[in-house]
């Protein structure tokens, strides 16, 4: 029986090599196919969305008539369904994203400042509540304000000014995916998530 050459054994070798790369990468395919950014189980708690968001020019309008006081409609756009809220890992944990809590609370103190002005509460009672809310609403943005510390500098007396930003409409589009991708499954809060 003859001896294999060199030459054999290299070909034998880049065979194998070849079927085992082929294998893996099967794998790996059907991994990602079951799993997406908004199913795997982090090694940690999440403190952030998962993923970079780039930045972008934004031209803060004053006064901005994009969104006039009375327009509940535009008002509302400005937070996706579910109020922003996403799950991640397997289970479908769900977090508040904080950028759609506090255009919530935006939104809930400009119906409130509308309602009172206009004379729009029909009981006391209601009034209280839309106030207690806004007392809450108080807090988160102005712990947001100060955890964030936006050194921009801005022009006096101020005016139009283009700034950087992360770039919202991304986020947005990150939150839409996770809500398809969970879309069949029922949202359930859980005590372990913070819900205001």
């Amino acid at each position: 029986m003859p001896k294999p050459t060199l030459l054999s054994v290299l070909v034998g070798l880049t065979a194998l090599s070849t079927a085992l790369n082929l294998w893996l990468v099967r794998q790996v395919r059907e991994a990602a196919s079951e799993h997406s950014v908004h199913n795997i189980d982090y090694p940690y708690e999440p403190r952030e969305l998962p993923g970079s968001f780039p930045s972008a020019a934004l031209t803060f309008a004053v006064p901005d008539t994009e969104y006039p006081l009375r327009d509940d409609e535009s008002w509302a756009s400005t937070v996706p369904p579910q109020r922003g809220f996403i799950r991640l890992g397997s289970s479908g944990r769900p977090w508040s994203v904080s950028a759609y809590h506090q255009a919530h609370c935006v939104n809930g103190i400009r119906f409130s400042y509308v309602s009172a002005r206009d004379g729009l509460f029909k009981t006391e009672e209601s009034r209280a509540h839309a106030f207690g809310h806004v007392n809450h609403c108080f807090d988160v943005l102005r712990q947001s304000i100060l955890c964030r510390a936006d050194t921009t500098l801005v022009e006096v007396p101020g005016g139009e000014q283009t700034r950087r930003c992360r770039d919202w409409t991304r986020v947005r589009e990150f939150i839409d995916e996770n809500h398809e991708f969970w879309r069949d499954v029922p949202f359930v809060m859980t005590n372990s998530s913070s819900t205001t």
